[in-house]
């Protein structure tokens, strides 16, 4: 912490002529600013880092499928849920058979050239099926 009352014996140390003294104390002054401006920029790094998860948290939705971050009233994304879930990261997932991601609410199947975890509506039609077909039947005891 930056000591206000050096400025005051440095004034003093001037005053009386001892310059060698004051020199030395505005060195340490110096030193002291230079010390807390360092750990300020640290500090707001740091609030800047969680003010940029705060603002992820609150806007990252999870639609089943991928995740969508809502940026400016606009859906960006998907990203990959695999990769989210373990360690976090936003990995845009690839639109397989488009050329852009213009199309990409009218998706065919994506895929995550991170993790290699791919989504395809065919195979999530099929697994519904399949566990349509394999649902167990309970009597009822009378």
């Amino acid at each position: 912490m930056l000591n206000y009352y050096k400025f005051y014996e440095v004034e003093k140390l001037i005053s009386q002529g001892k310059h060698d003294e004051a020199f030395s104390a505005l060195k340490e002054l110096q030193d002291a600013y230079m010390s807390l401006n360092d750990e300020s920029a640290k500090l707001r790094n740091q609030v800047h880092y969680l003010e940029e998860l705060l603002y992820i948290s609150r806007n990252l939705i999870f639609d089943g499928d991928a995740y969508w971050l809502i940026s400016e009233g606009q859906k960006q994304g998907p990203f990959c849920p695999t990769c989210y879930h373990e360690n976090g990261s936003l990995i845009r997932l690839r639109v397989d058979g488009v050329d852009s991601f213009e199309v990409q609410f009218a998706r065919e199947r994506w895929s995550c050239e991170h993790c290699g975890t791919v989504i395809a509506p065919e195979a999530e039609v099929e697994q519904a099926q399949a566990q349509a077909r394999s649902a167990k039947i309970t009597p009822f005891i009378q």
